[in-house]
C-alpha cells in the first residue's frame, strides 16, 4: 500500500471521534478533547457539528416518572498551519463540558422533581507540534477555558436531606467543645424511627434533645419546600490550562501512537445561592480536571485501517461546594472510555469506517441524580467523501446507557434503566 492511500485512510477515520464522544458520558464530557488535528496537513480548516438526542428515563419510589436528558449540540472548530517543515500548530475550538438535566415532575409530590442541571463550557486550545525525527514529536499547548452553571435541587429527598443537614449544622455550630458533633447519618437515623439513635442523641446532648431537632427539620423542610428548594448559579469564569503529549509514527504504513495529558484547569466562580428563603453570594473555587488521552491507528491491510483510542478524566478531584450549601455538587467517579474502530477506503473519493466505544460502570450503589446512568456501550458508523481539496464526513452514532439507581445522601431514590443517546454529527474540511 501506497504511503498516499493509506493517509487517505487515515483522514476518514476523523468520523469515529464526530459522534461517539458526543454523547452523555464520561461524567461531564462532551467534545473529548481531541488534538488530532495537530497532525493534518498544513492549511486546512474543519467544521464539525454534533446533534445528541439522549433518551434517560426512570421511576422514583413513589412511582412517578422521569425524562432527565435534554438534547443538546457539540460544535468544534480547527485549523491547522505550520511555522516551519518541523513545527507546525492547531487553533481548536471546543466544547468540553456540558449538562442538560431537568426532572419536570412537582417537588411537592415526586422525590426529585425540580431538580435540574444547566452546565456549559467553551475553550480555545493552541497546540504545538515539533518533529525531532521523521518518527517522533512533542507537543505542548495552552488553553482558555470557560465554565458557567446552573444547578436547582428539589423534590421530596433533597427536602428532607437538606433539611437535616442545615438543622445539624445548626446544632452543631453551638454545641460545646467537649461535646462531639452530631452527625446527619445520626439523625437520620432517629428521623427515621431509630429507637437506638434517638436515646443515643438524648443521652449525649440531655433529654428532649431530638425532639426538639426533629421539630426543626419538619421547620426546615416545610420552608424548603415554601422557598422553591436549593437553587445555585455559578458564573462565567475564564482560565488558562496546559497540555503536553508526544507521538510516535511510522509514516509508511501509517501507524501513530499519540499520547496527550491536560493538567487541571483551576477557577474562581461568583456565585449566588437561594436555600431556606435565605440568599447569599460567594465565591466557589473548583477545577476542572486532569485528563489522558492515548491515540492509535496503523495500515493493517490494503487500504484499511485499524483505529484504537482511550481516555480518562479525573473527575473525582472536581468538587463545586458552595458555602450555604456545604455540600459536593458534582460527586462523579472517574471517567475511563475505550474504543476500536476500522476505516476502510473503497474509493478515491469515499470511504467509511465503523467503531464501537466502552465506557465500565463504576459498580456505585447510587449516582448522582444529575448524572443517572452507569456506563455505555456504543456503535458509530461513518463515511468521508473527497472531491480535490475538500472532506466531507457524516457519522451516526447509538449508545446504550448503563442501568443505575440515582441517589440522594446515598439513598437509593429513583431507578434508572433501558437508556440510550442517539448521535447524528457532520464534518467539513478544507485544505488551502
Amino acid at each position: 500500500m501506497t504511503r498516499n492511500k493509506l493517509v487517505l485512510v487515515a483522514m476518514a477515520t476523523s468520523t469515529l471521534a464526530l459522534c461517539a464522544g458526543q454523547t452523555i458520558a464520561g461524567g461531564l464530557d462532551r467534545s473529548g478533547q481531541s488534538t488530532s488535528a495537530i497532525f493534518n496537513e498544513p492549511g486546512t480548516a474543519s467544521l464539525s457539528y454534533g446533534s445528541v438526542q439522549p433518551s434517560v428515563t426512570g421511576t422514583d419510589a413513589l412511582g412517578n416518572s422521569y425524562d432527565v436528558a435534554e438534547d443538546y449540540q457539540v460544535t468544534t472548530l480547527s485549523y491547522t498551519g505550520a511555522f516551519s517543515d518541523k513545527l507546525t500548530y492547531a487553533l481548536i475550538i471546543d466544547q468540553p463540558y456540558g449538562a442538560n438535566v431537568s426532572y419536570g415532575n412537582s417537588p411537592l409530590t415526586s422525590v426529585l422533581g425540580g431538580t435540574m442541571a444547566d452546565l456549559s463550557s467553551d475553550a480555545a486550545t493552541f497546540v504545538a507540534r515539533y518533529a525531532i525525527t521523521d518518527r517522533f514529536s512533542i507537543l505542548g499547548g495552552v488553553s482558555i477555558e470557560g465554565v458557567q452553571g446552573n444547578v436547582s435541587l428539589n423534590g421530596l429527598a433533597y427536602q428532607t436531606a437538606i433539611a437535616t443537614s442545615a438543622v445539624t449544622s445548626a446544632f452543631n455550630s453551638v454545641l460545646p467543645n467537649v461535646l462531639p458533633d452530631l452527625t446527619s447519618t445520626v439523625l437520620n437515623a432517629a428521623l427515621a424511627g431509630s429507637a437506638t439513635a434517638q436515646a443515643a442523641i438524648d443521652t449525649l446532648y440531655g433529654p428532649g434533645t431530638f425532639a426538639s431537632l426533629a421539630a426543626q427539620v419538619g421547620t426546615a423542610a416545610s420552608t424548603f419546600v415554601s422557598t422553591g428548594g436549593y437553587k445555585f448559579a455559578m458564573q462565567n469564569d475564564t482560565s488558562i490550562g496546559y497540555l503536553i503529549g508526544a507521538a510516535y509514527e511510522i509514516p509508511d504504513i501509517a501507524l501513530r501512537l499519540a499520547a496527550t495529558y491536560r493538567f487541571e484547569t483551576e477557577h474562581s466562580a461568583s456565585t449566588t445561592e437561594n436555600l431556606l428563603g435565605i440568599t447569599q453570594n460567594g465565591t466557589v473555587d473548583y477545577v476542572t480536571p486532569q485528563s489522558f488521552n492515548l491515540d492509535f491507528q496503523t495500515g493493517i491491510a490494503q487500504n484499511t485501517l485499524l483505529t484504537a483510542n482511550f481516555r480518562w478524566t479525573d473527575f473525582s478531584s472536581v468538587d463545586v461546594v458552595p458555602d450555604l450549601l456545604g455540600n459536593d455538587l458534582v460527586n462523579l467517579e472517574n471517567a475511563r472510555r475505550f474504543s476500536l474502530g476500522i476505516a476502510r477506503r473503497f474509493s478515491d473519493s469515499f470511504a467509511g469506517s465503523v467503531s464501537i466505544s466502552y465506557e465500565p460502570d463504576t459498580h456505585s450503589a447510587t449516582v448522582s441524580p444529575l448524572g443517572p446512568t452507569d456506563g455505555l456501550y456504543g456503535l458509530t458508523i461513518g463515511g468521508r467523501y473527497t472531491h480535490k481539496n475538500i472532506n466531507i464526513t457524516g457519522g451516526v452514532n447509538y449508545t446504550w446507557l448503563g442501568d443505575a439507581n440515582a441517589g440522594v445522601a446515598g439513598v437509593p431514590v429513583a431507578s434508572f434503566n433501558d437508556n440510550h443517546v442517539i448521535g447524528v454529527g457532520l464534518k467539513a474540511e478544507i485544505t488551502f
